[in-house]
């Protein structure tokens, strides 16, 4: 069985608590803003951290667990506004 993992990125405005330690950012929770009944989503696992360019603007990424899902977290490092992506696993036969 093939499994494919898709990120479906999300239009909601999201607030992130996280820690600084020894010039590190490290996420602790983040909640989606906009959403009714919103919960805080608490990090578990950073799984993977990576930066990337978009022009002249850096943008940090973590690769998050929650215990159940996959999250992205995304630092513009210019406007400091966090962008959400959900990790999706489709199986095939």
């Amino acid at each position: 069985m093939t499994t494919l993992v898709r990120t479906i990125e999300s239009n909601s405005e999201i607030r992130v608590a996280l820690i600084i330690e020894q010039g590190r950012i490290k996420p602790v929770w983040f909640e989606e803003i906009d959403k009714p009944g919103r919960d805080r989503i608490v990090i578990k696992e950073i799984c993977y951290k990576w930066i990337h360019s978009e022009g002249r603007v850096k943008i940090i990424n973590f690769s998050v667990w929650d215990g159940r899902n996959n999250y992205r977290l995304s630092l513009n490092t210019v406007d400091f506004t966090w962008e959400l992506g959900v990790a999706e696993y489709v199986s095939f036969p």
